[in-house]
């Protein structure tokens, strides 16, 4: 029984990257394939804890492809806004061009984010998909939450429901990025948004609290 279950294992594990491995035709593709695996892998190892079986299978092979999929939708749309940039078009038309390719190809990506999900669901609690969340967006929305509830202590109930609002809504934007800088920067945007909230709508002094904050963490290092 053991070894018909390790055989079956064997298959499943072979089975999920033989589709994608068939598009990967280069070298470089099929080492970024690897990369993706060995990614998705980290993020279930660190963020979700699925132990090996079928369901981390089925898991494994929804994230790869979408890492996959993202990247195939950002490279089309850099490949085209260059062919424009270098065409020597008026700036204004190609401003306007440049739009529309970006507003299309976020408009794929959030087709592909809403069947991501909605697989993932079939496999996993809404727990675990948080987990896979946090890990494609290198858990910046527990950071960022974590810091501006420590940097500021007597934040109510209300306010810190609308930092977590507004950053729960930054990680998902954030998953359908290319890169890790361009997570980062949508976190940026938004944590400039909770800013501007708790300064000019809440009172709060952004300076000073930063600054009794350090205070608090060097005192507790000593």
């Amino acid at each position: 029984m053991m070894k018909r279950n390790v055989i079956v294992v064997c298959f499943m594990a072979l089975g999920v990257f033989s589709l994608m491995a068939q598009k990967a035709r280069t070298a470089e593709e099929k080492q970024y394939l690897d990369v993706l695996k060995n990614r998705s892998e980290k993020i279930l190892d660190q963020y979700v804890e699925l132990p090996e079986g079928e369901t981390r299978e089925k898991v494994l092979d929804l994230m790869v492809k979408q890492y996959w999929n993202l990247n195939k939708v950002h490279d089309n749309r850099d490949n085209k806004i260059k062919e424009l940039t270098e065409s020597g078009m008026p700036a204004d038309i190609l401003k306007e061009k440049k739009n529309k390719l970006a507003k299309k190809a976020d408009r794929k990506l959030l087709k592909l984010q809403k069947k991501y999900l909605r697989n993932l669901s079939k496999l996993l609690d809404q727990q675990q998909i948080d987990g896979i969340k946090e890990g494609m967006t290198l858990g910046a929305m527990t950071h960022n939450y974590r810091g501006f509830t420590e940097m500021i202590p007597t934040l109510t109930p209300e306010e810190k429901e609308h930092i977590k609002t507004q950053l729960l809504e930054a990680r998902d934007k954030a998953m359908n990025m290319g890169s890790s800088e361009d997570k980062q920067a949508v976190f940026r945007d938004y944590k400039g948004k909770i800013n501007n909230y708790l300064s000019e709508e809440r009172g709060y002094d952004l300076k000073k609290e930063g600054e009794q904050w350090q205070e608090r963490i060097k005192k507790a290092k000593k």
